[in-house]
This record gives structure tokens, C-alpha cells and sequence, in this order.
């Protein structure tokens, strides 16, 4: 049965690669939401931490007992690096991660005593250039010398993070203790997005781990047959088809829900959105 065997092996490499697309298709948009706002190092941590999570769930659904080592197999982390991440739970990795070099410069500016001022505890006014208590050498210990310390301070004044003081010695003051390179409107539709899209998840999971007749609706239509110059008129005619779907839901919603909260409730909606596989510049160019 050899020439069996060689077609199971084929079919798994197919349906990794096929994986493997898809995912990268994921986390393309994943990473052009967070790209500036969370560096790669943070993700990886955070990725790592729900890798153990998941893995201890899943080994607990099936009955096995989620040893260190069973959570090193499943995951493909070194034992040593599941026993750390084990000792912090998800929602620590994520409260204690600097999420970008930026904040952690101004991390170490806020509570290193080094950079602060010894009367007063306060961050320091670091001179720009030099070695030691200056805001090179804040730079080199918080971020490393792989990054300019121009690039650094062009990003923070851009964003309003720090104020540069000219005289016969230039220095820089800090004007904000946090970092986000986002307006809250931009915050907002990230938060939006990424919700959303844990819920389309969530139903898939669903669908994939219940019985037929209890999947619920998890559907899309599309052409590939649109002509750019009809977009518009397209998306304007999707609107108004889904803002009556919209009221639709709300009501449906609304007949269901209790009027007040109690324990053993639980949490369920309805999606709506529209997509289209062009950028917004493009729309705006079109």
C-alpha cells in the first residue's frame, strides 16, 4: 500500500500549505491594523501565551492531563519556555508588555531613576547627544543600537510624546508617559475590527465542534464580476439592503432579551459588513 501512504502524505502537505495561505491572508490585516503600534517581539509573546492557553484547553477537552511536556509538543515551544509562560497568565503578558520600542524608552524614562530627576522624581530633561543620562544613551539601553536616535525622536514628536528645548546645549522633555500613534477614532475601528472578526472565528469553531442541526448561519456571497465603475453604486445599494437587515436583527434581538441581568446568560449577535478585495486608495483614485 505504498502508493496509498504517498497520497496521504501529499494531502497533508496540500492541506498545510493550504493552511498555511490562508492564515498569512489572516495575518496580513492583523499586522497592517498593528504595524507602528505593536511591535513584532510583543506579538510573539502574546501569540506564545495563547499557544499554552489553547493547548491546555484542548488537552483537557480530550481527557489528557496538560503536562509541561504534552504542552511543549503540541505547541512546538521548548519546555523551558512553556514553564515561564506558565507562570504569567494571558491577560499579565499583555498588561506587562511594552508594546513598542517607543513605550518602552519612555518606560525606562517614567521609572528608571537614572533618567529621572533626583529632587523631584520626575523624568528627567535629557541633553540630546552623548553617552550616560542623555537621551542617546536612553535610547541605546531601552531600544538597542540598531535604531537611530533621529528616528526615535521623530517619531515621538510627531505623535506629541516628547518637546525638543534649542540652546547651547539642546535637550528634550517628555510630555506624555504613553505612546499610542493612533487617533481614538483609529483606536476605536482597530478595537471594532478585531472583535468582529473573533466572533466570525468564534462561529466557525462552533459549527466545526456541534452537531449539524445546531450549526448556526455562517455564510458569504460574492462576484468576481464587478466593474470598478459600478463600485460605488454597488456599495451604496449594499447599505441600504443591510441597514433594513440591521433593524431587522435589532428587533429579533430585542425579543429575546431579558429585562434584566442574571446569572447563566449568555452572550449572542448578528453580523453584518461588506468587502471587497481593493484598497481605499484605490477607491479614492478611481
Amino acid at each position: 500500500m505504498p502508493g496509498l501512504a504517498m497520497q496521504d502524505t501529499n494531502r497533508l502537505s496540500d492541506d498545510s500549505k493550504s493552511i498555511g495561505y490562508f492564515l498569512s491572508q489572516v495575518f496580513s490585516k492583523v499586522v497592517r491594523l498593528v504595524i507602528g503600534t505593536v511591535s513584532l517581539p510583543a506579538l510573539v509573546d502574546i501569540l506564545k501565551a495563547i499557544y499554552v492557553e489553547e493547548a491546555e484547553k484542548k488537552l483537557v477537552r480530550e481527557g489528557s492531563k496538560p503536562t509541561k511536556s504534552a504542552l511543549a509538543l503540541m505547541t512546538g515551544l521548548d519546555t523551558r519556555v512553556v514553564s515561564q509562560v506558565l507562570k504569567q497568565n494571558l491577560e499579565t503578558t499583555i498588561q506587562t508588555q511594552n508594546v513598542n520600542p517607543e513605550n518602552a524608552l519612555i518606560d525606562m524614562w517614567c521609572s528608571d531613576p537614572y533618567f529621572q530627576d533626583p529632587e523631584t522624581g520626575q523624568p528627567a530633561s535629557l541633553p540630546i547627544a552623548g553617552k550616560g543620562k542623555t537621551f542617546q544613551g536612553l535610547v541605546l539601553r531601552s531600544i538597542g543600537r540598531n535604531i537611530t536616535v533621529k528616528t526615535v525622536m521623530d517619531r515621538l514628536l510627531k505623535w506629541g510624546s516628547i518637546r525638543v528645548n534649542s540652546g547651547e546645549i539642546e535637550t528634550v522633555d517628555i510630555l506624555s508617559r504613553t505612546y499610542l500613534p493612533l487617533t481614538d477614532d483609529k483606536v476605536k475601528h482597530t478595537e471594532i475590527a478585531f472583535l468582529e472578526a473573533s466572533r466570525v472565528l468564534s462561529a466557525v469553531i462552533h459549527n466545526m465542534n456541534c452537531l449539524p442541526e445546531f450549526r448556526v448561519p455562517q455564510q458569504g456571497r460574492w462576484t468576481y464580476r464587478l466593474s470598478s465603475d459600478r463600485y460605488k453604486e454597488f456599495r451604496l445599494k449594499a447599505r441600504d439592503l443591510l441597514d433594513k437587515q440591521i433593524k431587522e436583527g435589532e428587533a429579533l434581538l430585542e425579543e429575546f432579551e431579558e429585562p434584566k441581568k442574571d446569572a447563566g446568560q449568555m452572550t449572542v449577535g448578528i453580523g453584518w459588513y461588506q468587502w471587497s478585495d481593493h484598497e481605499p486608495e484605490q477607491e479614492e483614485s478611481d
